[in-house]
């Protein structure tokens, strides 16, 4: 189904990505593929339905065979109905009017006939729970639910290689649930699947073999059900240390929400939301895909406007006060990097904010570079990086301002173990150091290494407020379908100190 002979790869002005990989992937096998951010795994997908060389250009060296098809010599358009690829940024990927318009695309373009349309759309969106967003605009959704959209606009197409870059990222744990049952029912159909994930419960033992990408050459192979302990080994799931003991915060609130609501076109997204955030405090909220964490994160800092109710910072209410006036008090990472960026280097991106406010301190930033490995990255285009790396250059460029409150959303989607564990460990020296770090978040690990503090949002609500073990021994939240599942659920893949 799958051969790469001795595949070298580079994008234009750019060293080797791909450099010397060899593969053979029989029809019906499912593949896992990890590895850090920037070992080349997007690129690989990009090889399987002809977007290298095709539409990245650059040099392609060897050979690469998909189902009977040399993709050297093969459009894009030709692959299209053999080959399918779910994109790690869900925006590139969604650009109809409605999700319903965004899935009935690609069949169309197969010219299937409109009652088949109609049964394949009506099959996916009972499949993954999408009946509710049908009729919406894509861009009016959150992180998880693009996701879903995408995955089902791919699935739908029923194509003999399917390939998944990150299907889980930015998923709520019922969302992963869906989405996995609908691969292990395809890839039982007969189809080839091609999975690449950062995030890895239990769902890598649906695999039947898992292979480590580490700087565009395959460092390890083997069946699935023996491969978790090298991928922890890898620090490809993350080894968090112990959570220390609740660090010194003061009842000093550094941002208020009073009855806060918010909707858009007749639809109510947040209502009544009440909240405190103190000082010295590091705080996850949390819930399911919908739910209204990254509109009430971006209350925070007046990108959007509540409908009714207060934000109050630092005892002044926010108003009309322009979001860039609050910029390097109240700094916000977004949930999808390419929002984030305008600037051609990465170094001049990380400097912007400091510069601006005129308060560079060159061994601050060293040391951001530092902690996001980021030194041999300053000198190219934030848009030609991986997934993770951008996230990563996103998250410094805030951290760059030492904001008084730092707000992360989904920081760690995307991410490798390694930077995972970077980032809890900054955290808890940021949170030594006195600032005060709001995070959303679905990765329920990473909240219980770095918060002291969950808010469970659930239909525009805060439904529960307090400690991690407090919340997890609420059962009305599990029955409620406001929590689920811990993300590491798969005890053969995990190693915790």
């Amino acid at each position: 189904m799958i051969q790469l002979r001795d595949v070298r790869y580079r994008y234009p002005s750019t060293d080797w990505v791909l450099n010397g990989l060899d593969l053979t992937v029989d029809g019906g096998e499912y593949i896992f593929i990890g590895g850090a951010n920037g070992s080349g795994k997007s690129t690989l997908t990009y090889l399987f339905n002809g977007l290298v060389p095709h539409f990245f250009g650059g040099t392609l060296l060897g050979h690469v065979l998909v189902s009977d098809l040399y993709t050297q010599e093969t459009s894009v358009s030709n692959l299209f109905a053999r080959v399918g690829l779910v994109l790690q940024n869900a925006d590139a990927q969604l650009f109809n009017s409605t999700v319903e318009d965004e899935i009935a695309f690609g069949l169309e373009s197969l010219g299937l006939p409109g009652k088949e349309i109609n049964d394949r759309i009506q099959g996916i969106s009972d499949r993954l729970n999408l009946e509710n967003l049908l009729g919406q605009s894509p861009a009016t959704l959150s992180g998880g639910e693009k996701r879903l959209a995408a995955v089902a606009s791919v699935l739908c197409l029923d194509p003999e290689v399917l390939l998944l870059d990150e299907p889980y990222g930015d998923l709520d744990w019922a969302a992963v649930s869906r989405v996995r049952q609908a691969l292990q029912d395809i890839n039982r159909s007969g189809r080839t699947l091609i999975v690449i994930e950062q995030r890895m419960g239990d769902f890598l033992l649906d695999s039947t073999r898992c292979l480590i990408l580490d700087r565009g050459k395959f460092l390890f192979e083997s069946p699935s059900n023996t491969g978790g302990a090298r991928f922890c080994r890898e620090h490809l799931l993350p080894h968090y240390p112990r959570k220390a003991r609740t660090r010194t915060q003061t009842n000093t609130p550094v941002l208020i929400l009073e009855d806060l609501s918010y909707g858009i076109d007749g639809k109510e997204i947040l209502s009544s939301v009440s909240l405190e955030l103190r000082t010295g405090e590091t705080a996850a909220i949390i819930g399911r895909n919908g739910a209204g964490k990254t509109t009430l994160i971006k209350q925070f800092n007046g990108l959007l406007r509540p409908s009714d109710g207060k934000v109050i910072f630092n005892g002044e209410q926010l108003g009309d006060k322009d979001p860039s006036e609050m910029a390097a008090k109240i700094g916000l990472s977004f949930q999808n990097p390419n929002d984030q960026f305008f600037k051609s280097r990465v170094k001049d991106e990380i400097l912007v904010g400091p510069s601006m406010l005129k308060q560079v301190e060159d061994e601050w930033v060293e040391e951001i570079w530092s902690i996001f490995g980021l030194h041999g990255l300053l000198e190219r285009p934030p848009y030609r990086l991986s997934e993770g790396e951008k996230k990563r250059v996103a998250l410094a460029s805030i951290l760059a301002m030492q904001p008084t409150l730092l707000v992360l959303d989904e920081p760690t989607s995307g991410q490798d173990g390694r930077f995972r564990e970077a980032l809890a460990l900054l955290l808890a020296e940021l949170q030594d150091r006195g600032f005060t770090t709001v995070m959303a978040t679905h990765d329920l690990d990473f909240a219980k290494a770095t918060a002291d503090r969950w808010i469970v949002l659930h239909e525009g609500r805060v439904v529960a407020d307090g400690g991690p073990e407090e919340i997890l021994r609420n059962e009305e939240l599990f029955r409620m379908g406001a929590l689920g599942p811990s993300e590491a659920d798969a005890p053969t893949l995990t190693t915790r100190k």
